[in-house]
């Protein structure tokens, strides 16, 4: 295969509501940032893969009224209704395979114009699931309520990890929620499905991102330092949330396996510098510690205590924020790779908090983390 690496990337500044924003004026924008940072042109690309939701649009087929302010007029385009992190995937595939030299990425979301319950409650099964009410914050409650329960995981832990969070996003520029909060006042913040309190869901937001990706020879050419994506892996779990082992990442595990198979990692904890994971409520991300490799099973919380992932320590995880500050659906997964590709080649716009020469990259859709994409990326 082709070597690939991302050379260019721009996020907006994350709002919970852009009143001035239309999904094409966010994605022009951040198109023409990224190819600005990485000095090429829209008729340098060669295909463009994007994200879009038509729940969240509110109209089939959502990109045929972006793809022109995408940059895709009379280009090769093709649309991933899921996660960002996913497009960026199929994207590599193409670069990789050879069919094209270069690949952009982009993603967007305005959760703001619609309801992120309801579109997670189209994810339900229709016939007995969703008559229930049943939706994302449902879904995630069980899931939380198996894997504190299996392990003995208090809600301290998940509110220090909100905490630590809100934190490493009052540094972050383009972070929606931009205030700190002490594991108390997380932990007294209202319920929004028992036992997730509100400051430790995602919020919702408004947002964009592109990413441009590039063959070996052309990143090496256009003068930036590149972030070469050493491993790609994707995984789903089991449609019926009733069927599946939850207090398991399991997709999430699948993903990382394969990424980091593919880039050569065998010891996770002591070979990544840090981690950039869609944690869309805070006890996910001590299970994604445990799917990733990090530590062992059911022992997310005591790393987590070890003060290993937080900012300074190794590997740092979120030190961007994460989602629980910014999660533009469905563009929070190629943010996830922005902020660690700026990372990797100290490009980052702001003191990021945590450096490295290698970071593992998640994104995550479904209920209670169904489906999961996971990229390694190196300096």
């Amino acid at each position: 295969m082709e070597e690939v690496a991302a050379i260019g990337w721009a996020q907006t500044v994350h709002e919970r509501r852009m009143e001035r924003e239309t999904p094409m004026s966010m994605a022009y924008r951040v198109v023409n940032e990224a190819l600005s940072s990485c000095g090429l042109t829209i008729q340098d690309i060669e295909v463009l893969i994007d994200a879009g939701s038509d729940f969240l649009d509110g109209r089939g087929i959502s990109t045929c009224i972006t793809v022109d302010a995408m940059g895709g007029h009379f280009k090769e385009e093709s649309k991933v209704a899921g996660d960002g992190l996913l497009a960026a995937a199929y994207a590599y595939m193409r670069v990789a395979s050879g069919l094209s030299s270069t690949a952009l990425v982009v993603a967007y979301g305005k959760s703001s114009e619609s309801d992120a319950s309801l579109q997670t409650a189209t994810m339900c099964e229709p016939f007995f699931t969703r008559p229930l009410g049943f939706d994302g914050a449902a879904a995630a409650a069980l899931q939380a309520r198996s894997y504190m329960r299996r392990y003995g995981v208090g809600p301290e832990t998940t509110a220090g990890v909100a905490a630590k969070n809100l934190a490493a996003g009052a540094a972050n520029p383009n972070a929606q929620v931009r205030g700190e909060a002490s594991v108390e006042e997380v932990m007294t913040s209202p319920v929004l499905a028992s036992p997730i309190r509100e400051l430790e869901a995602a919020p919702v937001t408004d947002g964009a991102c592109a990413v441009v990706l590039a063959r070996g020879d052309v990143a090496r050419s256009v003068g930036v330092r590149p972030a070469w994506i050493s491993g790609v892996g994707h995984c789903s779990d089991a449609y019926s949330i009733g069927t599946r082992e939850r207090h398991r990442a399991v997709a999430a595990a699948g993903a990382s396996r394969s990424a980091l198979r593919m880039a050569g990692i065998s010891r996770p904890h002591d070979q990544l510098d840090f981690l950039e994971v869609s944690e869309f409520y805070s006890y996910q991300e001590l299970m994604l510690y445990e799917a990733t490799g990090l530590c062992g099973e059911g022992e997310g919380a005591d790393l987590f205590s070890s003060g290993d992932t937080s900012p300074g320590g190794r590997p740092a995880v979120n030190v961007s924020g994460g989602a629980l500050c910014a999660n533009p659906l469905v563009a929070t997964g190629l943010v996830r790779l922005a902020e660690a590709a700026a990372r990797v080649t100290d490009r980052a716009e702001y003191e990021p908090g945590a450096k490295g020469d290698r970071a593992l990259v998640h994104g995550g859709g479904g209920l209670a983390m169904q489906t999961a994409t996971c990229m390694v990326v190196e300096r």
